[in-house]
């Protein structure tokens, strides 16, 4: 498929780089210009003597030391992630800290829909108004093909806080919106908002279950994973002669 020198770009190696490349927009000619502009350059840093000193044989030595570390750990430490840390152990954390797991920002439980135009944004508020849902009121927004085209997005039971929510005036109206209860249309130079609250708390009050429990089960997963370091590292001085001749804390540790 292309050719420097010696080189050869194969129609193998090609398809698998663009079936695997990023970007819908990404051509077959693109990679093609990348690979030929990278030969020119390796070749004419190999005519000049840069492709084998001293320098790049140590940079080459210490990539493999650490790709060679990167797949061992992968293989002992990483894998199998979802089996180390238990629902059980997630929600026993949940109860055992509930002191420490208090808020430290206001946080809302919130669904929206965003439209293009008011009216829109109105007939779907006079909808739940009227009785239903907020998901039947979707639905109902989506099988008419008119409101569709209008409806710009939709976010529902999001968790929110003062930081990540935007534009603004939301966060002033969610913070005061009653629980269940639907908003006025809200306009803002994106579009227009209705919103509703399924529940607010305010900093020093302890979390949902289902806010923190994503950050519960990490915390337990890092415990987890220093754990199997340190029994990976501990057998392994065992099957090996390790000496140290500089005064110091141990530098196969890591604290």
């Amino acid at each position: 498929m292309a050719r420097v020198d010696r080189s050869y770009l194969t129609e193998a190696e090609l398809r698998a780089a663009v079936d695997t490349a990023l970007g819908k927009d990404y051509q077959a000619i693109d990679f093609v210009n990348s690979w030929i502009a990278s030969e020119l350059l390796y070749q004419e840093a190999v005519r000049r003597g840069l492709a084998d000193t001293d320098d790049l044989r140590r940079q080459l030595d210490q990539t493999r030391k650490h790709l060679a570390i990167d797949a061992l750990l992968t293989q002992e430490v990483y894998q199998g992630d979802s089996a180390l840390v238990s629902e059980e152990a997630v929600r026993k954390l949940f109860t055992t800290d509930a002191p420490e797991l208090r808020l430290q920002e206001d946080v809302t439980l919130l669904s929206y829909a965003l439209f293009s135009e008011r009216g829109a944004a109105n007939d779907f508020r006079s909808g739940v108004l009227r009785g239903a849902s907020w998901e039947e009121a979707l639905r109902r927004t989506h099988d008419d093909p008119q409101q569709r085209e209008k409806l710009l997005g939709v976010v529902n039971r999001r968790y929110f806080t003062k930081t990540n929510l935007y534009p603004e005036e939301l966060w002033r109206l969610a913070r005061t919106l009653p629980k269940e209860e639907v908003s006025f249309v809200v306009t803002t130079r994106t579009g227009f908002y209705v919103l509703i609250a399924h529940g607010f708390k305010r900093q020093g009050e302890s979390p949902d279950w289902d806010y923190i429990k994503n950050e519960l089960r990490a915390r337990l997963l890092i415990q987890a994973r220093r754990r199997l370091y340190d029994e990976l590292l501990g057998t392994l001085r065992t099957q090996h002669t390790v000496e140290m001749h500089i005064a110091g804390p141990d530098t196969a540790r890591q604290d």
